[in-house]
């Protein structure tokens, strides 16, 4: 991953960084600060751009990807706002919801609901500190401030607005590497991004994600599943565990994640593997053996059809990663 940062003089606190990935491990660590982990749910080769602009208060990250994600973790301040800044072609699935592709989520930075993102995303995410987040929700409750909630777009230049303003910051950009040395734009930058959040919740009625009896079960699969990943547990076995008969469990996989049971396992185990490839691990055997992969051929298989290149691949590349970076 190449960054290319627009550094500023000392007495500036604000920075522009723009990063292209190739995998998924890449990407993740190019969110600074915050502490993600990335599944990559849908076959093919990834590719990903973020841009990050560090204001006073607020990063802004623009999250770019080609590929459908399961995503969860930590954001790196107090509060973060996201939504889409191009419509995909799918709804997303956020803490067992499904979402429509036209909303806001605003949620607290240490309990990101888990995310399953579509493909072909382009994604603002927004993290503000607690004064921040203070004068966009004066009056909020306290619920409020502790659960994830949606709010669905009301106004139709809504994304317009985001997108002009998104783009003149793009590693494209003409402007973007000297906005940020004057202190007015600098202000002006900052006061407009709040502006724009505050607009985007103050018109529009919140739904509450709170949990439900289907996101419970999903979440008592998935914990079993997690912990048997070397010894992956049959569909029974997860029934039983989540204490679901195979047609609910089915059902609450669909409706919360968008995905089988089944697929999501292999997905998980196999994007296991990935990652450890990708951290230089000591074979590409080894790694298979201790995600419960023993058949190699079949393996290699559907590990390249799901990453777009062999297991053997991906460990020499990330081998070369720490190599290079020690």
């Amino acid at each position: 991953m190449e960054p290319v940062v627009f550094s500023r003089p000392a007495h500036v606190s604000a920075s522009l960084v723009h990063l292209r990935s190739s995998n998924i491990e890449e990407h993740a660590a190019g969110m600074a600060g915050w502490s993600l982990q990335y599944n990559q749910l849908t076959p093919g080769k990834f590719s990903g751009q973020l841009t990050i602009l560090e204001l006073e208060g607020i990063q802004f990250v623009r999250d770019r990807a080609n590929l459908a994600l399961f995503k969860s973790g930590q954001a790196r301040k107090d509060w973060l706002f996201t939504f889409p800044l191009r419509s995909p072609s799918a709804d997303f699935y956020c803490a067992g919801h499904q979402i429509n592709r036209h909303s806001l989520l605003v949620t607290p930075s240490t309990s990101l609901p888990d995310l399953r993102a579509p493909e072909h995303i382009d994604l603002l995410a927004i993290s503000v500190d607690a004064a921040c987040f203070a004068t966009l929700f004066e009056d909020a409750d306290e619920s409020a401030r502790v659960t994830p909630q949606v709010f669905p777009f009301t106004d139709p230049d809504t994304l317009s607005r985001w997108q002009m303003l998104s783009d003149s910051l793009d590693e494209k950009s003409q402007h973007g590497a000297t906005l940020l040395d004057f202190a007015a734009i600098r202000k002006g930058l900052r006061d407009t991004l709040l502006i724009f959040l505050s607009d985007m919740v103050g018109h529009s009625q919140a739904l509450t994600l709170t949990g439900s009896a289907k996101k419970r079960i999903v979440d008592r699969a998935q914990e079993y599943m997690l912990t048997h990943c070397d010894n992956p547990p049959s569909i029974l076995e997860l029934c039983k565990h989540a204490g679901a008969s195979r047609r609910k469990l089915q059902y609450c996989f669909q409706e919360t994640l968008g995905i089988n049971p089944v697929s999501y396992l292999r997905v998980l185990r196999l994007n296991g593997v990935h990652r450890e490839l990708l951290r230089g691990a000591s074979s590409v055997q080894d790694v298979a053996y201790s995600w419960g992969f023993w058949h190699l051929s079949r393996f290699a298989n559907d590990y390249r059809q799901l990453f777009g290149e062999h297991p053997s691949a991906t460990l020499a590349g990330g081998r070369n990663n720490s190599a290079n970076f020690g």
